[in-house]
């Protein structure tokens, strides 16, 4: 004859609380969010089928300004540096492309004094403004500035 073994203590007393029914609840929430983690339903079944609506449900019921375009990033030193290429010299008046973002930052004075203290700084140097003209993208937005200048 078999004999069983029983490894639960009979003389254990219930505390009166439904721990058996916890573990038990916990382990099939574990399982149904490891299987729709892991997309492990079959093709088909209810449960791919609320998967796949879930799914569709984000795609088309989320706020269009959570994907809006994000600001532009802050204008670091590297910017400061960088923002400003030189494309040379044309009977001694040098021509330079300013970065829109380094004219923003002189907020309160003019578009032409702004260039001024910004290329002045760059070139070390005073400089005085012949012309600016602004450089737009596609969408009409001002993202630069040809500058001429003389020394």
């Amino acid at each position: 004859m078999a004999h069983t073994t029983d490894l639960r203590d009979p003389t254990a007393t219930s505390t009166g609380q439904p721990s058996e029914a916890i573990p038990g609840a916990w382990s099939k929430i574990k399982l149904i969010c490891s299987r729709s983690v892991f997309w492990t339903y079959r093709r088909g079944s209810w449960q791919y089928d609320i998967i796949v609506i879930v799914i569709l449900a984000f795609i088309f019921l989320t706020p269009r300004s959570w994907y809006a375009p994000q600001p532009p990033p802050p204008v670091t030193g590297f910017l400061k540096n960088q923002g400003i290429i030189d494309l040379g010299r044309i009977k001694g008046n040098g021509t330079y492309i300013v970065d829109a973002r380094l004219v923003k930052l002189q907020s309160g004075q003019k578009k032409e004094d702004a260039l001024r203290d910004i290329l002045s700084q760059r070139l070390q140097k005073p400089v005085t403004v012949v012309s600016a003209d602004e450089i737009l993208d596609k969408n009409k937005t001002v993202i630069g500035y040809t500058v001429v200048v003389q020394p």
